[in-house]
């Protein structure tokens, strides 16, 4: 299909597919959300010609739209197969980051047909990226009241599942708790990620880095460690992925552990703006001025840039960002899922993550890494100890108001350009601030 719809009008593409409308106008293409325009511009303009004039990498962009028409096709049937069988609800959702979705998910559905092939009790399924979730699981998470509102088997990253009401509901009585044996990938071994009490079980994390324009950046010097972006030389120098009005919450949360609130603030300053990755993909091909020279996104879409001298990957000294990819299942359901749990912990899933640079706990998989590549993870203890979900639209409050320069701080937190290793931690104020 990629190769096929590069050659296809914009408006075979809606026409055929009217749920991409979405990707077309969220990534520089809003005129075609007028009929007009898509009738008669859109009829005769290639969606290869339409990439090339912005600039837009194929690869980012096609994976947008295979990820949008996926998931539209798959929520349309899934939901048929749950009102036919009466079953009322989903057994297995699975939440899956944007560049590991369509890998993943033709895998899954493989496995699932087998499941359904060999048993006369259905599995309702749903498969969709995290980043494009029609079911819109992430509102009802903290609304659940019963266990048997919560699918059997969920697959997800993120830290809704970490919401106060949800695990005091569910976590803490351990409706998900399992036997702990998993051995982790030596790989990951320092970054203990594997939930010691057995409730989230990690098959894989994302990793979020830094991408740097050298051009743009001219004169300030190479950013090494997430604290240097909290410097004053990097005010409105920083691109951060965000998804709609909230900016990424790992960020936030990394930089609030190891810097305070006021070290969130100091990143509302520096940053330019937020975007999907594949926006900043097209902003660092793109000759417009002014534009920043730091972008922070996943390694994934990082490693989807074409070529050039002037754009450097940099994999920070204190470690890229990790975010686990875990799975949780009903205690009493994980004989019946057995054949997707053992799919989740084989060498076929290890490997199919490492390859898209989801590096893969599992311990005979040897992850995509750079030499004496670290990566930083939050920690059990922190996450469990905080309200999450609160926390996080609190620092998105702190962050965009000082973004929007309406930081109501008494003095602005900033390093000091002399400090080499960039700020320093303030665990002290950590504490203070804890929600």
């Amino acid at each position: 299909m990629k190769e096929n719809m590069l050659d296809w009008t914009i408006k075979e593409i809606v026409t055929k597919y009217p749920e991409t409308l979405d990707v077309f106008s969220n990534n520089g293409f809003e005129i075609f959300a007028k009929e007009e325009v898509l009738n008669e511009l859109g009829a005769v303009l290639k969606l290869r010609t339409a990439l090339h004039s912005k600039k837009i990498g194929t690869e980012p962009f096609l994976h947008l739209l295979a990820e949008k028409i996926a998931d539209a096709a798959n929520y349309n049937t899934l939901l048929s197969s749950v009102v036919d069988n009466n079953s009322g609800k989903f057994n297995f959702v699975a939440q899956i980051p944007c560049g590991l979705k369509v890998p993943l998910e033709r895998e899954l559905h493989r496995v699932l047909q087998e499941i359904q092939g060999d048993s006369e009790d259905p599995i309702n399924y749903y498969t969709g990226a995290c980043c494009n979730d029609l079911l819109r699981l992430n509102d009802w998470i903290p609304h659940f009241t019963h266990i048997d509102e919560v699918p059997d088997l969920i697959l997800s990253k993120g830290y809704h599942f970490f919401n106060k009401n949800f695990a005091e509901r569910f976590i803490k009585p351990g409706y998900f708790r399992m036997p702990a044996t998993q051995v982790p990938n030596k790989q990951l071994a320092d970054l203990e990620i594997i939930d010691k009490n057995g409730d989230f079980q990690v098959v894989s994390t994302t990793t979020t880095i830094m991408v740097v324009d050298k051009t743009r950046l001219g004169d300030l010097p190479m950013p090494k460690r997430w604290g240097d972006l909290l410097r004053p030389e990097y005010e409105h120098k920083v691109m951060l992925n965000s998804y709609g009005p909230s900016f990424s919450d790992v960020v936030l949360l990394n930089i609030y552990k190891e810097y305070g609130e006021e070290g969130v603030e100091a990143l509302g300053r520096a940053i330019y703006g937020g975007g999907h990755a594949a926006e900043m993909i097209k902003g660092m091909s793109s000759s417009k001025p002014g534009l920043p020279p730091i972008y922070i996104m996943a390694d994934f879409f990082a490693r989807t840039i074409s070529s050039s001298d002037n754009i450097e990957i940099v994999w920070p000294e204190d470690g890229a960002l990790a975010m686990p990819l875990f799975y949780l299942v009903k205690a009493d359901k994980a004989e019946k899922m057995k054949v997707l749990l053992d799919f989740l912990h084989s060498t076929e899933f290890g490997q199919l993550c490492a390859d898209a640079r989801f590096p893969s706990l599992h311990p005979e998989i040897t992850n995509k890494l750079p030499e004496g590549a670290k990566l930083k993870w939050l920690g059990w203890d922190f996450v469990m100890e905080h309200d999450i979900d609160a926390l996080v639209e609190h620092l998105n409050t702190v962050c965009t108001d000082s973004f929007q320069g309406k930081s109501k701080s008494a003095q602005a937190y900033a390093c000091t350009s002399g400090n080499n290793s960039g700020c320093s931690s303030d665990n002290e104020k950590l504490k203070a601030h804890s929600m």
